[in-house]
């Protein structure tokens, strides 16, 4: 179900529509306010430019966690393989018994 929601970021208001529960909604606007002041701190940058550069941090963050999920995985498809070919193994050692 589509609710109504009503967002404040960077002194901006935003009313969009969102299945999402509300705090769901309030807690992704906090951590959105949480990167942009990460990434303001200590600087003097106009609005747009902290936005770009705090979309541009998080987005170097999601493909570096994309990169490293898409390495576990194919590193536990590996002892998987080397796993099945181990039992393999052993049961045809053990068939001539």
């Amino acid at each position: 179900m589509n609710s109504s929601v009503q967002i404040s970021i960077l002194g901006r208001e935003y009313s969009f529509r969102s299945q999402e529960s509300e705090d769901q909604v309030q807690r992704v606007v906090r951590f959105i306010e949480e990167k942009l002041a990460e990434t303001g701190a200590g600087m003097s940058v106009d609005t747009r430019d902290l936005t770009v550069l705090t979309l541009l941090n998080l987005a170097g963050q999601h493909l570096q966690l994309l990169d490293q999920k898409k390495q576990d995985l194919e590193g536990r498809d590996s002892r998987l393989e080397q796993l099945v070919e181990h039992l393999e193994r052993a049961v045809s050692n053990n068939s001539g018994c």
